[in-house]
C-alpha cells in the first residue's frame, strides 16, 4: 500500500459499560465501511494495517467505568477497545517507522489505527519495531508469537520468573497453566530445572499441559479438591507460586505453601467479570512463614523487548521446539467481541488472537 489510497476500516468500539457485571456482546459495536486516505497522514503520525490482535483478559477492566488500572482514556464510550496488535506500517509521517515496519502495537479493535503524538516519548513506548527475523515463519515461528510468547504474555511469564527468582530443583505452581501466560511459565520454568505443576480448566487443557509441554503434573479444578491435588502432586511442597487466578486457590497456598516461599501476583482472574470478591483468610502465614507476595505490571519490564533479551531468551526455544506455545486463532475482527466474552468465560486453551489480515 502506498499513501494516497484509500482504505476502508472495521472497527469494534465499546457502546456500554458492564461495570461490575458478566461481559456480553452489547458491550460492543462493530463499526464498518469507514474510509482513511492514508494520504492525510501528518508529521508525527503512522497509519497501521493491523495483523493481528491480541484478546486478554486485563483489559476486561477497561469495562467498568471506573476502578482497575487502566486509564481513563482507554475507557471512552464509542472509542476503539482496547487491545495490543502486530501490524505493518502502511502510511508515516515519523521516520523511525518507515512505511513496510512491522510492530506491536496498541492498534485497538480495528483494521486500521491512525497513531499520533510520536514526538511524545510516551506515545513511542508504545510502539516496538519487531527484529527483521520476525518475518521468517519458515522457523517455525509464526508472525503471531510476537504478540504471544514473544509479546506481552511471554515477557510476563519470562520477567515474571525472573522476579521470582527461581532456584533448579524447587517445586512451582503455576495457576491457570493453560493459558496465555501460564503456559509459557511452565515451560520456562521446567528449563531452568524446576519441578512444574499447574491447574486448569478441563482435562482436555490438562492432559496437553502435561503430554504436549511437559509439565511434571497438572489438575482440573474444577473437578478435583484443590488441596488434594496439590498434596499428591507436590508431596514436598510448593516452593513459587506464580498466581493469575487469586481467590481460593490463593487462600489455599498461603496455607500450604513451604516456609520462605514466594507468591508472585500477575492477575486474578477468578474475581473477574461480575464475581465476588473471595476474603482472603490466611494472611498471617506471611509473617508467620516468611513468605513473600510480589505483585507484577508488565510495563515495568519493558527492557527485555528493548534489549531483546526476550527474543534472545524464547525464540530459539520455539524453533529448537524445546518449548511449545498454544494460540486459539479465529478470522475476521467483526468477531472479536464474541471470542473476548468466550474467553472470558473460560471456553478456550492458550493464546486467543484475533487474525484481521495476511502481511
Amino acid at each position: 500500500m502506498t499513501p494516497g489510497k484509500i482504505v476502508s476500516n472495521t472497527r469494534v468500539v465499546r457502546a456500554s459499560y458492564a461495570n461490575k457485571a458478566r461481559v456480553t456482546t452489547a458491550q460492543f459495536r462493530v463499526e464498518a465501511n469507514q474510509e482513511i486516505d492514508l494520504s492525510s497522514v501528518k508529521e508525527g503520525e503512522v497509519i497501521l494495517r493491523n495483523l493481528y490482535l491480541s484478546l486478554d483478559p486485563y483489559v476486561r477492566f477497561t469495562l467498568d467505568e471506573t476502578g482497575g488500572d487502566m486509564p481513563q482514556s482507554f475507557r471512552q464510550l464509542n472509542d476503539p477497545f482496547y487491545g495490543l496488535g502486530v501490524a505493518e506500517v502502511v502510511a508515516s509521517g515519523y521516520e523511525k517507522y518507515p512505511v513496510g515496519t512491522l510492530v506491536t502495537a496498541n492498534t485497538g479493535y480495528e483494521k486500521f489505527t491512525r497513531i499520533s503524538g510520536l514526538n511524545d516519548p510516551n506515545t513511542q513506548s508504545d510502539i516496538r519495531v519487531l527484529p527483521a527475523h520476525a518475518r521468517d515463519e519458515s522457523t517455525g515461528v509464526p508472525l503471531s508469537n510476537y504478540i504471544s510468547a514473544l509479546g506481552m504474555p511471554g515477557l510476563t511469564a519470562f520477567a515474571g520468573l525472573k522476579v521470582l527468582g527461581i532456584e533448579p530443583k524447587k517445586t512451582i505452581f503455576v495457576g491457570s497453566a493453560a493459558g496465555g501466560v501460564g503456559q509459557l511459565v511452565g515451560q520456562l520454568a521446567k528449563v531452568q530445572g524446576l519441578r512444574v505443576i499447574g491447574s486448569a480448566g478441563s482435562d482436555e487443557k490438562v492432559s496437553y499441559l502435561i503430554e504436549k509441554q511437559h509439565f511434571d503434573g497438572a489438575f482440573n479444578y474444577k473437578t478435583e479438591d484443590a488441596r488434594e491435588a496439590l498434596t499428591r502432586l507436590a508431596p514436598e511442597g510448593i516452593d513459587y507460586y506464580y498466581d493469575t487466578v487469586g481467590g481460593e486457590i490463593l487462600d489455599l497456598v498461603l496455607e500450604i505453601i513451604n516456609e520462605k516461599g514466594k507468591i508472585l501476583s500477575i492477575g486474578m482472574v477468578s474475581q473477574e467479570n461480575g464475581k465476588e470478591p473471595y476474603p482472603i483468610r490466611n494472611l498471617n502465614v506471611i509473617a508467620r512463614k516468611a513468605v513473600s507476595i510480589l505483585g507484577f505490571i508488565y510495563w515495568h519490564h519493558l527492557q527485555y523487548f528493548a534489549n531483546g533479551e526476550l527474543d534472545d531468551a524464547v525464540r530459539p526455544l520455539l524453533e529448537r521446539k524445546e518449548i511449545s506455545y498454544r494460540e486459539e486463532v479465529f478470522e475476521g475482527i467483526e468477531n472479536a467481541p464474541t471470542h473476548f466474552v468466550n474467553m472470558l468465560d473460560g471456553k478456550y486453551a492458550g493464546k486467543v488472537i484475533i487474525k484481521i489480515a495476511d502481511l
